[in-house]
Formats: C-alpha cells, sequence, structure tokens
C-alpha cells in the first residue's frame, strides 16, 4: 500500500541523480519548512496528522451541507448575485454564498482528500476494497537495506523516461513502495528490489485510478495554470466563509438579544 506522505524538497535537486544542488536554503525555504508540517500536522507529529485528518472530514461535512443549503437552488441567477449596494448585512450574505457557491466544489475535494491523505493508513484499504484492487507492495530482503532514493529515482525515470516528475510518496512501512507521480504516469517501486510497476490512467487498477487523481484535486493542476490560478481563490475561500460566516451569526446573535431584551421591557411595563 503506497504511502501518501510527501516528498517536500527544500533545496534543488537533480531529479535524474537525487543529489543535492545547493544545501544552503533561502529565506523562503526556511519559511516552507515551517508551513509545509503546519498544514500538514500542526507541527505536533503523528498525533497532529491524525487531527488534521478528522478536521478534513468535518469541513467535508461542512462544505457538503453548505453546497445544500445553497440558495441559488431554488434561483439560479440570484445565488450568483451580490447587491453591493444594499444593507452591509445583505452585502455580507451575499459574499458568503457566492465564495462558496464558486468554490463549494473544490472545497470538499481538497478537505476530503486531505482527510484521507492524513489517514491513509485506514482509507487506502476501504478505498482497494470497495473498488476491488490490489496495491503494490514490497518484500522485504533479509539482510539488505532499501534502496536510497538516489537509486529509486534512476529506477523510476527510466521506467517513463519522457516524462516529468512531479512529486513522490515516501514508504512509512517496509512493505509500502515508494511512489512516484509523473505527468504521463505513475511508478510504483519496490524499496527494496526496485521492482516497477507503472501504471497509467489507460492501465492503472480502479484504486490507483482513484489515489492518483487525488494530488491533482488536491493542488489544483487537473487544467494546468488556469486551476492554479483559481484555486488560489480556493485557498482563501475558507477564510473568506469564515469571516461572513461570523458576522451572519453575529447579526442573528445580536438580533436575538435585541428580541429578548424588548420581550424583557414590555413585559415590565405591562406589569407597572
Amino acid at each position: 500500500m503506497p504511502s501518501f506522505g510527501f516528498l517536500f524538497c527544500l533545496s534543488p535537486v537533480n531529479p535524474y541523480t537525487g543529489a543535492i544542488l545547493n544545501s544552503k536554503r533561502s529565506l523562503l525555504q526556511k519559511i516552507f519548512s515551517v508551513m509545509y508540517p503546519l498544514h500538514y500536522t500542526l507541527l505536533s507529529g503523528e498525533i497532529g496528522r491524525k487531527f488534521v485528518g478528522i478536521v478534513g472530514l468535518l469541513f467535508t461535512i461542512l462544505s457538503i451541507t453548505g453546497i445544500i443549503l445553497w440558495p441559488g437552488w431554488r434561483k439560479l441567477i440570484a445565488g450568483f448575485k451580490i447587491k453591493w449596494n444594499a444593507h452591509p448585512k445583505r452585502v455580507n450574505f451575499d459574499v458568503h454564498k457566492v465564495a462558496g457557491a464558486i468554490a463549494g466544489v473544490f472545497l470538499v475535494f481538497s478537505f476530503f482528500i486531505g482527510f484521507c491523505w492524513n489517514l491513509s493508513e485506514f482509507v487506502n484499504p476501504i478505498i482497494y476494497a470497495i473498488t476491488f484492487s490490489n496495491p503494490a507492495i514490497s518484500v522485504p530482503i533479509a539482510g539488505k537495506l532499501p534502496l536510497g532514493l538516489k537509486d529509486q529515482l534512476k529506477i523510476a525515470q527510466a521506467a517513463l523516461p519522457n516524462a516529468s516528475l512531479k512529486y513522490i510518496s515516501i514508504p512509512d512501512n517496509p512493505e509500502d513502495t515508494f511512489g512516484f507521480s509523473f505527468d504521463l504516469g505513475d511508478v510504483s517501486l519496490d524499496q527494496h528490489s526496485g521492482k516497477v510497476q507503472v501504471s497509467t490512467m489507460a492501465t492503472a487498477s480502479l484504486g490507483d485510478r482513484v489515489l492518483n487523481s487525488f494530488g491533482d484535486l488536491h493542488y489544483g493542476t487537473f487544467w494546468g495554470l488556469p486551476s492554479r490560478i483559481f484555486y488560489i481563490f480556493v485557498g482563501f475561500a475558507p477564510l473568506i466563509l469564515f469571516i461572513t460566516g461570523f458576522v451572519m451569526w453575529r447579526y442573528r446573535y445580536q438580533a436575538k438579544t435585541w428580541k429578548s431584551d424588548r420581550s424583557l421591557q414590555l413585559s415590565h411595563s405591562r406589569r407597572d
């Protein structure tokens, strides 16, 4: 079963030999060395990884319920319209519904895939089971250490010599395989023997196709540069939805408090 803990390179690496070209990290690389584990585990190791995975599942449910509650199902045009000249309460509501309508489906993908990656040891077997597929595995060899990353890269690149490497998934256990994702397909590699299994959209099992699609859907690379640019908005959408959702709750809380105070005043006036 391949792991979905991705290799996050903080220095330039030769894609053919695996050699680090420059060990000195820039300020941006230092920032990313903190940002990635913060995003992935909240800087809390395995406990943080599982916690973030559970949060991803909860946000998936929240996004789905938001899509169901979207007012545009009753009138499509109104669902994408923002009345900028209306009361701030209405503008806030319109921004919330439009941002949710545009980013909702993609947020479901992103949150759910984050959940699947962070809890892959539980999710992957389920995906393979319901798709009647078998995962690639590594077979430990007694007295032999796993192949180094340099050798793994050479073997994987030789399997798809004209392809560009996108990312690498690192095995967590001796039975897991190295996963190399290329633009032309994916390579699963036995970390002990170097045995290669190449899978493309035409040859991969249904389970592998599902798992291999996660990267493009989570990172927004499925349509190249246009989808990557669009995913910048998708990335900001949770913040927009949180702020506008909080403002909506605040308006309702103030209205409820005002009605309660008004009822109390009327009750006192009637007694007097």
